[in-house]
């Protein structure tokens, strides 16, 4: 395929999942602090709250991958912006904080992740694959540092309901571009080899996966309170670490896709990008300093989009395109899954121990997978191409 219609392709489906992505992001700087005038409200609810969207996006994320690799992809995605918006509906009418768990709950109903991933490789080349990841990844990155400043300029006008009635609008703006893609034959039946050996890979990244986004929602649940707490940043305030931290990191970013897409080396920077994470998260609490934090949050935010960029473009190569849509799905149910266990871990931690504790104790266990990943990366990571 001309590098032209994958690059267009990629934006198109980047617009989806950032459109979705945003409703998401604009709700969690305001959250924990906006659910204090919720009937019902405990931190562990509200940890809940946060962290009920991925439960139901992992129980999902892998019957909805092997619906898209028998009814297609873009019929699946649809459903699945569908079920978001409704969610946003019923989180907007919520009048106490069980509701409200209930239509976040339901906004994980649309297990889209691992769909979307899917439909990405099936339309470029392995060897572009790290970078149109990264295209969508960027437009993550977009959603989020658009809700750094716009989250508390919508919650003052609009309230925690409003924000939830955007999120249902996002989303039907979603399904308007999945109309605009392509859509690719469905894939070949998948031949099922049975080797464990073959499978392995598969669970090494969805494990990696679940570490990740369970270490990302405990830092979200975290560190937005550190900020107002312990640096006398206010919420409204926010935008002024997160937005140009993740600027630069996108600066470095690129350049070390491009290489490692080139060499297809993403077995070899997995590791150290959740070493840089580790190192990130243990020294956040310890950081005194506004250019300190502001360097270890840019680390973060680079080992993160690294992560979110290459383990899904390796699992693409590893896999091939029979039974794609299955893999993802399982890859995205460990994703959700961790997102749920970071929500509730976090509200919990911070409840016993505080915030230092929790950032610290996430940092060590990212550090130990990392270099446990570096030992064995090289003997379970082929670095050919399954196309």
């Amino acid at each position: 395929m001309p590098q032209r219609l994958e690059n267009r392709y990629a934006a198109t489906l980047s617009g989806v999942i950032t459109l979705r992505m945003l409703g998401l992001f604009l709700i969690l700087p305001v959250f924990m602090v906006l659910a204090v005038d919720v009937p019902g409200y405990s931190p562990v609810a509200a940890g809940l709250a946060v962290g009920a969207y991925g439960l139901t996006q992992a129980l999902l994320q892998q019957p909805f991958g092997w619906l898209s690799d028998r009814w297609g992809r873009k019929p699946v995605l649809l459903l699945g912006l569908a079920l978001f918006a409704l969610g946003g509906v019923v989180a907007a009418l919520a009048e106490t904080m069980t509701a409200l768990i209930a239509g976040r709950a339901l906004q994980g109903c649309g297990a889209i992740a691992g769909v979307a991933m899917a439909l990405a490789a099936d339309v470029t080349r392995p060897e572009r694959r790290p970078v149109i990841m990264a295209i969508i990844g960027i437009g993550i990155g977009g959603a989020f540092l658009l809700s750094m400043a716009l989250s508390v300029p919508l919650a003052t006008l609009l309230g925690l309901e409003g924000l939830f009635w955007l999120t249902a609008l996002l989303a039907v703006l979603g399904m308007a571009l999945v109309l605009t893609l392509p859509t690719p034959p469905l894939p070949e039946p998948e031949v099922d080899t049975g080797g464990s050996a073959a499978a392995l890979p598969v669970w090494l990244l969805a494990l990696s996966v679940f570490l990740l986004h369970g270490a990302m929602t405990l830092l979200f649940v975290i560190l937005p309170p550190m900020l107002v707490n312990d640096f006398g940043l206010a919420l409204p305030q926010h935008w002024k670490l997160y937005v140009p931290t993740m600027l630069a990191s996108v600066i470095v970013l690129f350049p070390l896709l491009r290489r490692v897409g080139r060499k297809l080396g993403e077995h070899r920077m997995i590791p150290w990008a959740f070493v840089a994470i580790a190192f990130s998260m243990a020294l956040i609490p310890f950081s005194s300093a506004w250019a300190v934090l502001g360097l270890l949050v840019t680390v973060y935010f680079l080992g993160f989009n690294l992560l979110e960029a290459g383990m899904p473009a390796l699992l693409s190569r590893i896999t091939g395109s029979r039974g794609r849509g299955r893999r993802m799905g399982l890859y995205s149910t460990f994703q959700f899954l961790g997102a749920f266990f970071g929500g509730v871990s976090g509200g919990l931690l911070l409840s016993a121990f505080g915030g230092p504790s929790a950032l610290l104790s996430a940092g060590v266990v990212c550090g130990v997978w990392g270099l446990l990943l570096r030992a064995f990366s090289t003997r379970f990571f082929p670095t050919g191409s399954t196309v």
